[in-house]
């Protein structure tokens, strides 16, 4: 499920924005809400209390989409619009930021508090997932994957210009303001339920481009089976990877194999399918 959000966010976040780099963990909003939930832990523990998987969704959809804002806001230029190298720029810098509110967050914390957040940071797949989480999780992949099916010619016209696609009848700004809830919503649950993750994200759209072609009813649903594919074989590869305090993070595994990855996609042609 974590695998397959991660995908299908990164799949919309590239066609709205025309930019084949976009993704939730290179825009900033996995860190967003990476930071979002750690200031939550912050303050519950400062209160007494702990975050429940509802105000983990909570604070983790508020990051996400804050930060997915602040980078449009900061990528866009007044005569050209978005800009793409300013936007994976700006994503960049507020990840940095974001990293940093998460590390500052754990050092607030006591060490027994700072260790389980820590490896939350470095992205886990629980053995007991929270059911909240799960379930919210599920659901809203499943209707964020219905409406990109129903609406991929929609999507579609997207990846042309503001005025090519306003001339075939596409509401620019309803769906903008519906992708950009469905990718926060998807990246929130999804950092909520195995903590951040890179690479999926990106890696997963592209697969799916090079395979079955630009057409969003084709790539949606390729994108969500292979993110899926993506992070069941990372936690495969941790599993068989010895460690002396226990299984690696997953989050390491994606890092390490999803860069190259990106990169042999590249030297086979994965801009020439993106422009196509």
């Amino acid at each position: 499920l974590c695998g397959a959000a991660l995908a299908l966010c990164g799949l919309l976040l590239q066609g709205m924005l025309r930019n084949p780099l976009a993704s939730p963990f290179v825009l900033g909003m996995t860190g967003g809400s990476q930071a979002a939930v750690s200031l939550a832990m912050v303050v519950a523990w400062r209160a007494g209390g702990g975050v429940s998987g509802a105000m983990q969704l909570v604070f983790g959809t508020l990051g996400g989409v804050g930060a997915l804002l602040l980078c449009v806001a900061f990528g866009r230029s007044r005569s050209r619009g978005i800009d793409p190298v300013s936007l994976v720029l700006a994503g960049v810098v507020v990840a940095a930021m974001a990293g940093s509110v998460s590390t500052l967050c754990e050092w607030m914390l006591p060490p027994g508090e700072r260790l389980g957040l820590a490896a939350w940071g470095m992205g886990r797949i629980p053995e007991m997932p929270d059911r909240a989480a799960t379930l919210a999780l599920g659901a809203t992949l499943a209707l964020v994957l219905a409406w990109a099916v129903a609406n991929a010619r929609t999507l579609d016209a997207m990846q042309l210009s503001d005025d090519e696609a306003s001339s075939l009848g596409v509401n620019l700004a309803a769906t903008r303001r519906v992708v950009v809830l469905a990718t926060g919503l998807l990246a929130a649950c999804a950092t909520a339920l195995c903590g951040p993750l890179a690479f999926v994200g990106l890696v997963a759209p592209h697969m799916a481009r090079g395979l079955l072609g630009g057409s969003h009813r084709r790539t949606a649903i390729g994108a969500v089976l292979a993110g899926a594919a993506l992070l069941v074989g990372a936690d495969a590869i941790r599993a068989l990877v010895p460690v002396d305090g226990g299984r690696l993070p997953v989050g390491v595994v994606c890092a390490l194999a999803g860069g190259p990855a990106f990169l042999v996609l590249l030297r086979r042609g994965v801009t020439e399918a993106w422009r196509a």
